[in-house]
């Protein structure tokens, strides 16, 4: 919470940014079957698209990208390969955990840059 609060708006946004795009693989592995996760890739790739526009609004975007303390993601690799049925909903399910727990972590990054960027929006952190 408080490297959060101190952190600033570019760093939040790029973060943010990296968090999605690190999901973007993924997330093509749980748009099979039920409606809401055929929408997570299309709605990534929104998300994405309005962070780095927020991104070049407040400053060059690869200025941020070349940042050395930037968050480094490991790569998907082939998380569901030679799975059976049972073993495949269980990463399922384990996938859709961190893909939760990483939106949480954008959503309050951009609550804290939105705060920020924006004094009418009467925020209290």
């Amino acid at each position: 919470k408080h490297e959060t609060q101190r952190s600033s708006v570019l760093k939040l946004l790029s973060i943010s940014y990296r968090l999605v795009e690190s999901w973007e693989f993924p997330s093509r592995s749980l748009s099979g079957g039920s409606t809401p996760r055929s929408q997570i890739s299309p709605k990534l790739s929104e998300l994405k698209t309005g962070i780095l526009l927020l991104i070049r609004a407040n400053q060059d975007a690869a200025e941020i990208f070349t940042d050395t303390s930037a968050l480094q993601l490991a790569p998907y690799g082939n998380y569901y390969q030679s799975l059976g049925a049972d073993e495949s909903l269980r990463r399922t399910y384990e996938l859709l955990a961190c893909f939760k727990k990483d939106m949480h972590k954008v959503e309050t990054y951009l609550t804290v840059a939105k705060c920020r960027l924006s004094p009418e929006a009467n925020c209290t952190l």
